[in-house]
């Protein structure tokens, strides 16, 4: 609230302001920290170094504390990727520090699991036990389970190898990019990721990737190519997202068929003579006339058929492509979520290497980056090199094909975010099928609220960190070093496991104490530096005084390219396959073989049939951000996607509510008609639609949090919090479907029937049957 007083002084504010333009210049928009309160007596604030975990690019930038709490983060100025730039999700992070939702102390369940009913325990309880729980299944540590989501690990993986156990599954895989992507890339180039040289080029072919809302330092050089060098941006993805809506040709194709559309461009590219045939001859694995011969099968025409793009576009599109010079390919979610989207991932890196647009500037760019090591010594990986996803887990633990004692679960919630949730709930439900959980959570979130025991890690801005990722064209590394202390009793996950490892092996003589002698985070994050190739004496020291390392120059605003001290343009170094070959057995790009089949879920569907697309928002990275206020006021309700003209058909109104029905239960939710979505296409957003996680993310002020502790009330929450509509959660409705070849589900292969709602259906009802959802697992076996 705000009364009298207060409004006089922002009115004498705004006044000042008003009558000195510069003032707001030199204040309100400055980086480093300069900006102030209109109200609020100003302090001194302290500035430290922050790398940003709400996503797998790792922005590097700064926290700004004052007398003890966090009040801003901005993007590092000097930083050769982020450029001082922040998305909105690190611009609000630090919010999560002093969340009044937070678990500031261990809980043990008193109740079942799900009822609710905690009580605090003491650190030294909570590790007494879990470590009891650990060292009596320590004769089959297999049976010890890690559902691991995190972008990197946070040593809850090296707990895993120290313990020996192999029984570790992944949401997500660490890196960028989905697996399919990753796997894709590893087969073809050595490398997990390629980078688009987006400020250099003159053209980028776009499969599926929304980069305006999801990835900041691409945006930022996707936007710089637009404005300094005109290039042209064609989209091909099943809705108009904000990047196909920025785009200067947005392609509506039907879903899972931009990689016949990408070998019918291969195909024409051939024909036409416009291939570059030195760099196929000598940096593949391919001849020119195996290549050819391949690919005539692929026709536009073939390509039309199943995507909807007309054969003429392909062409004209195709033959455009390879004559502008130099050009990139991007792709993501939108082309991998599909049944073979590895074999739609190479056709996109195959238009890329037959044009020669591999590693030069403006082209498909090798990663540069510092391989972040761990501390030393270190304990053998017990972890295959593929890694195990966490799909069907419960399906197994249910089928009986999964001994589990213990489940250990960090930084993922897949009682939420999963397909088939509503079998996962089943599952960690089942005290007998899952004996005991431990999660690691800072928030109540869907899964906590059935563990056994919950051990508080702390939140971002508090937790010390070490990153590097192949976001420039420049290798790079960020750090964090916190600018507060941890709230309540919140403690680092790793400086947890350090303490169950110590009590399981108090003496050595296991030799697992060997593995945790750090003693404390801030020398994990010397020992990482310490250890990692490329590094030197002085590295930790200039990521603390200027929050990155190597610092490349300074920012020109003119242009915003990188000035070394002379004031010239830092240059990048292209071409570095040819020092060493690519990174594969045969040190050439290797295809092995060039194929699309259409999935026979999509055929012939009938015309109330659709395929659901699930896609992601600038402002939301599921659990990670879905208690930041200030983030869910600007998204917090996720209507359903329908085409306008179709809806008219079906009888469907705007902001009507429909019935969303799957093989195994149905929802209900608002339409949103448009006609930037495929008429045969309906889409829904994740990361709203809780049931759990905080005030905030339910959208109810008065939710009961029964551990939260009133000096962290927030009046703004209880007073301001005017949105009721939290969303609707699609994962329920999403039955398993793994792909064989990337062993990952396939999450935009969904068919699903649209009808007006039903007499007594109510927004927000989801109902699902769990027997169905059990029968087509059983069935994806024979």
């Amino acid at each position: 609230m705000i009364d009298r007083r207060d409004f006089l002084k922002i009115g004498a504010a705004t006044t000042a302001t008003a009558a000195c333009p510069a003032f707001i210049d030199a204040m309100e928009l400055q980086l480093g920290g300069q900006d102030f309160h209109q109200i609020r007596t100003y302090h001194a604030r302290q500035r430290k170094p922050y790398l940003c975990t709400m996503c797998s690019y790792f922005d590097g930038g700064f926290t700004y504390a004052e007398a003890g709490e966090v009040m801003k983060t901005e993007g590092n100025p000097d930083h050769i990727a982020t450029r001082g730039k922040f998305c909105s999700k690190g611009l609000a992070s630090f919010f999560g520090a002093s969340d009044p939702d937070r678990i500031l102390n261990p809980l043990k369940r008193v109740g079942e699991r799900g009822a609710g009913k905690w009580k605090e325990i003491t650190w030294e309880e909570a590790i007494k036990e879990v470590s009891e729980k650990v060292s009596v299944n320590l004769d089959d540590a297999d049976s010890i389970y890690l559902n691991e989501g995190g972008f990197k690990d946070g040593g809850a993986i090296r707990f895993m190898h120290t313990i020996g156990s192999h029984s570790i599954i992944r949401s997500r895989l660490q890196g960028i990019g989905t697996a399919p992507k990753q796997m894709a890339l590893k087969q073809m180039t050595g490398v997990n990721f390629i980078l688009p040289d987006l400020e250099h080029t003159k053209y980028v072919l776009n499969f599926g990737a929304n980069i305006m809302e999801t990835a900041l330092p691409l945006a930022q050089r996707l936007t710089d190519g637009i404005v300094n060098n005109r290039l042209k941006l064609v989209t091909f993805d099943v809705r108009m997202s904000n990047t196909a809506g920025r785009s200067d040709e947005w392609l509506p194709v039907f879903p899972g068929s931009d990689g016949i559309i990408a070998l019918a461009m291969a195909n024409v590219i051939l024909q036409n003579g416009l291939a570059n045939t030195d760099f196929i001859s000598y940096w593949t694995n391919y001849s020119l006339e195996e290549l050819t011969k391949d690919l005539a099968k692929f026709t536009p025409e073939m390509a039309e058929e199943a995507s909807g793009v007309p054969a003429k576009t392909i062409v004209n599109i195709a033959i455009e492509f390879a004559k502008s010079k130099p050009a990139a390919v991007f792709s993501h979610n939108g082309l991998s979520w599909h049944k073979d989207g590895i074999d739609s991932e190479k056709a996109c890196l195959l238009l890329a290497a037959i044009t020669g647009n591999i590693d030069n500037e403006g082209g498909n760019c090798l990663p540069r980056q510092f391989n972040i090591a761990e501390p030393q010594p270190a304990p053998e990986s017990t972890e295959n090199a593929t890694k195990t996803m966490h799909y069907s887990f419960p399906f197994e633990v249910k089928d009986g094909k999964r001994n589990v004692q213990v489940l250990f679960n960090h930084m993922s919630n897949p009682a939420y975010s999963a397909p088939a949730a509503s079998l996962w709930r089943e599952m960690l439900k089942d005290e007998k099928k899952i004996p005991y959980i431990v999660d690691f959570s800072p928030f109540m979130s869907e899964t906590a609220e059935l563990a056994d025991i919950i051990l508080p890690d702390v939140v971002d801005v508090e937790r010390d960190n070490i990153a590097s990722s192949p976001t420039a064209l420049w290798p790079w590394m960020t750090m964090t070093i916190p600018n507060i202390e941890p709230l309540g009793k919140a403690q680092d996950v790793r400086m947890t496991m350090k303490k169950i490892v110590e009590a399981i092996d108090p003496t050595g003589d296991k030799g697992m104490k060997q593995y945790w002698a750090f003693s404390n985070t801030k020398q994990w994050v010397k020992d990482e530096i310490k250890a990692t190739e490329g590094t030197d004496k002085k590295t930790y020291k200039r990521l603390k005084s200027k929050g990155v390392w190597p610092n490349y120059g300074k920012i020109d605003p003119a242009d915003r390219k990188i000035l070394d001290k002379k004031g010239n343009p830092v240059l990048a170094k292209y071409a570095t396959y040819k020092e060493e070959g690519f990174a594969t057995s045969s040190g050439k790009m290797e295809f092995d073989s060039l194929s699309w089949t259409k999935n026979p879920r999509h055929q012939d569907l009938k015309e109330s049939e659709f395929v659901l697309t699930t896609f992601k928002v600038a402002y939301q990275t599921l659990s990670l951000t879905s208690n930041l206020k200030y983030i869910s006021e600007m998204y917090h309700s996720n209507p359903l996607w329908l085409n306008g003209n179709v809806a008219k058909k079906l009888g469907i109104r705007d902001d009507s509510l429909v019935r969303v029905t799957s093989e195994v239960g149905f929802l209900v939710t608002k339409a949103f008609l448009t006609q930037g979505i495929h008429p045969q296409v309906v889409g829904i957003s994740t990361s709203v639609g809780r049931s759990a996680y905080g005030r905030v993310a339910q959208a109810d002020p008065h939710a009961h949090m029964p551990f939260a502790k009133k000096e962290q009330e927030d009046p703004d929450i209880d007073d301001n919090l005017w949105w009721r509509d939290a969303g609707t959660n699609p994962n329920d409705i999403i039955p398993l479907a793994i792909d064989p070849a990337s062993g990952v589900q396939t999450w935009n292969d969904t068919v699903v029937t649209i009808s007006p709602a039903e007499a007594g259906d109510k927004y927000g009802d989801i109902k699902v049957d769990n027997a169905k959802h059990f029968a087509i697992y059983k069935q994806s076996l024979t």
